[in-house]
């Protein structure tokens, strides 16, 4: 070799030092798969452990990330290596159990982990925890009111009216802690370091036979130590909140801690009332609607111990409760528990996940079960536990289907409420009781048409029918939240007659219900509601006093609501959810009328629940009316192994999505034959590519896939996927078990 050659040859990497400096591997919040390498500067070297989170030089900017372990090598030259930026907590914020369960989350459903971190601990946390206050209720003091009090002041006083409260619940009602202490210098409230009357904590109800045959091997596997699901097939009102307690009580005996998940944001005040008088202070809230500071206290209340039972919605599976003794998932069948946006997860799978890495048995409480859960039960995955009887003999409420056809047919000018439950709804109304209303549609009418040419008016960005509100008379695309003023004179297609409102959503209905029954109080419970200021639990609590004798609602109104002088309860039209093109549709649709029809009924009084429907005769309707829930699972389990759907398959759906439409469409393809290529077994089908049922949403196209595998023929899919370049301005969405396929 010529001494020319020699001298071409690239130097060798110098040595590395002897002392290494201290390294650490991050998951930045990008989402790219992998862990990075930073090298730690001294003086933050103090500062770093496991579970902080800091901020490191990424691509030319600066990301947050968290620290996930401590290498001692490095395979890139330490020299190469990048310094950390800064390190943003004082303590720990990620426990090494939740760090376990992103780990799996991350790998399962094919996020990265710094997003799933991200998704598990609020960025509220920040920094480091603060004192807990002293004071944590506060009371209202007997005496008169000066002649001058501030509008919050005022606020604050009436939040009290009816007892003590917790000082967090205050801080949620927006009443600013100094607030509160100028009313104490004014000797109008005062603060406690418990609830007042706490000797007086609510009694526990005498045990059923079936509570007790359900939770007699629960306990011992809580006092065992022992994971396992139990699924709590439990028909409305029949007492799983009680076992839920029950369970809870043993967990903290142990000194253990206990997680419990609810669907709705809504629905965590009225179950927070319930816990607090059982266990005291030691239940936290947490949920994401929370103001900064309250999530932020609350949240460190649990890192901390100080808080043992954590209450929330989905967000809640990741909270950092030590020692986990029992999680519970209530109304376990929830679309809710489904995140539609990255990470993808299922919160009830993951408290599933949690309870077998944790070794703490999870309870899954449904009246509806999903049918995943009801075989699982059935072939002994899970165990099963049935309450067939509402307590104290409470019956379930008679259910009564409506023909609309026929109705239509028989009453001219008919109304939005069949003559059946308007007769109904009068008779409960003459009694003082109370009436509940579902309509799963908001909105005053859902679309609007021209009658000669039959143009729809659309939403220009996502091309979906705009919904017409008559409170500000505009037309809103429930996707977007784009606005607009509807046409007022002519089609703006043919020039033709003005449009026509068609459809019915709650705005509406509460107009009609207000028509009917001008004597009554009624209200309206959905999102443009909240969105107008007034908060759900405020709606429910109007309700359950009676300040309302009418409750009309979408969704929120069917999930655990508890008012025992409900006696009849109206299902407008039941047949929203079966016209969907998703395999799910009949499931979801008898599991709205059995759970809304349960609202009715809860207390000593008899319920009626009217089943308003243009199909009378669908197995799913019938099955709902007569409280029938094996016989649907039954037949409807008949027809999925059939088709080789979920509970008999898994699912991966791939959703293609862009502004040009001709490229989404070619890349889906593409895709499709990459899957079509995979060796012989590896999927039993794939359906499409096809235009996403919502073919364009938020200026972009959408073209979408499914696929349909066993466990290992999904991971298959991902990795064959996962190989492809994605090409420019194309997004490419995986969804492993999806939950929504439109």
């Amino acid at each position: 070799m010529s001494e020319l050659q020699l001298f071409d040859l690239p130097d060798p990497d110098p040595p590395e030092p002897a002392d290494l400096p201290p390294l650490v591997s991050v998951a930045a919040e990008v989402p790219v798969p992998r862990l990075f390498t930073y090298r730690v500067p001294p003086e933050l070297e103090a500062k770093v452990e496991v579970g902080v989170r800091v901020r490191v030089p990424f691509h030319g900017r600066t990301v947050s990330a968290f620290v996930v372990e401590r290498p001692e090598t490095s395979e890139v030259p330490v020299r190469k290596l990048k310094p950390l930026s800064a390190v943003l907590d004082e303590v720990a914020v990620l426990k090494p159990d939740v760090l376990e369960l992103a780990r799996w989350a991350a790998q399962y459903y094919r996020a990265s982990l710094g997003e799933v971190l991200a998704a598990a601990i609020p960025k509220s946390v920040g920094g480091a925890p603060r004192g807990r206050d002293p004071a944590r209720w506060v009371a209202r003091l007997p005496g008169p009111l000066p002649k001058r009090l501030g509008k919050r002041q005022f606020a604050a006083l009436e939040e009290l009216e009816q007892g003590a409260r917790p000082y967090t619940d205050l801080r949620a009602a927006g009443i600013p802690p100094h607030v509160l202490a100028r009313l104490e210098e004014l000797g109008l409230v005062t603060q406690h370091a418990s609830a007042p009357g706490d000797d007086e904590v609510a009694q526990p109800p005498e045990l059923t036979g079936e509570q007790r045959l359900v939770l007699a091997p629960l306990l011992k596997q809580i006092d065992e130590g022992r994971s396992g699901a139990t699924l709590l097939f439990g028909v409305t009102g029949s007492g799983k909140t009680e076992v839920y307690l029950r369970a809870i009580e043993r967990t903290l005996s142990l000194g253990k801690g206990a997680i419990v998940l609810v669907p709705e944001i809504s629905l965590t005040p009225q179950t927070l009332a319930r816990f607090r008088a059982r266990f005291g202070e030691t239940v936290a809230i947490l949920h994401s609607q929370q103001k900064g500071y309250d999530r932020r206290k609350e949240w460190w209340r649990v890192h901390q111990g100080e808080a043992r039972v954590v209450i929330g919605p989905r967000s809640a599976v990741w909270s950092p409760v030590s020692d986990l003794g029992l999680i519970v998932v209530d109304e376990e069948h929830e679309n809710t528990y489904k995140q539609e946006n990255n990470p993808r997860y299922n919160a009830r799978d993951l408290a599933v996940v949690r309870g077998q890495q944790a070794l703490a048995p999870v309870l899954l409480g449904s009246a509806t079960p999903a049918l995943e859960s009801w075989r699982n039960a059935r072939t002994g995955r899970y165990r099963l536990g049935r309450l067939m009887k509402r307590p104290g003999g409470a019956k379930l409420p008679r259910v009564r289907i409506v023909d609309m056809g026929r109705e239509w047919a028989e009453v001219k000018r008919a109304s939005l409420l069949s003559r059946l439950l308007v007769r109904e709804a009068k008779l409960s109304l003459e009694r003082k009781e109370r009436v509940l209303l579902f309509q799963n549609r908001r909105g005053y009418t859902t679309y609007l048409q021209c009658k000669a040419c039959g143009f729809v008016l659309k939403c220009k960005t996502c091309d979906i029918s705009l919904t017409y509100h008559k409170r500000g008379e505009v037309v809103v695309c429930h996707f977007c939240d784009a606005h607009q003023r509807p046409p007022q004179d002519n089609c703006p297609d043919c020039l033709g007659p003005p449009l026509s409102q068609r459809g019915a959503g709650t705005e509406r209905i509460e107009q009609v219900v207000g028509q009917i029954f001008p004597e009554a109080a009624v209200g309206r419970l959905d999102t443009d509601v909240i969105r107008g200021g007034e908060t759900a639990e405020e709606v429910l609590a109007r309700f359950a006093a009676g300040e309302l004798d009418v409750l009309v609602g979408t969704q929120i109104v069917a999930k655990g609501l508890h008012v025992p002088a409900v006696t009849c309860v109206g299902v407008i039209s039941a047949d929203g959810s079966l016209a969907l093109p998703d395999f799910r549709s009949s499931e979801r649709t008898f599991q709205l009328i059995a759970q809304v029809a349960g609202r009715a009924g809860r207390g000593t009084r008899a319920g009626v629940t009217v089943v308003q429907t243009f199909t009378p005769e669908h197995f799913a309707i019938k099955a709902a009316a007569e409280h029938r829930y094996e016989a649907f699972a039954s037949e409807e389990l008949v027809q999925r192994e059939a088709l080789a759907y979920p509970p008999f398959g898994r699912l991966l759906k791939v959703l293609v999505r862009g502004p040009h439409e001709e490229q989404v469409a070619a890349y889906a393809a593409h895709l499709c034959a990459v899957l079509e290529a995979l060796p012989e077994g590896a999927v039993t089908g794939v359906l499409g590519p096809a235009a996403s049922p919502r073919a364009y949403l938020a200026n972009k196209f959408r073209y979408q896939l499914l696929v349909k595998a066993s466990a290992g023929g999904v991971r298959a899919a991902l990795a064959a996927l996962e190989a492809e370049k994605l090409p420019a301005h194309v997004e490419r969405i995986l969804d492993v078990d999806p939950f929504h396929l439109l």
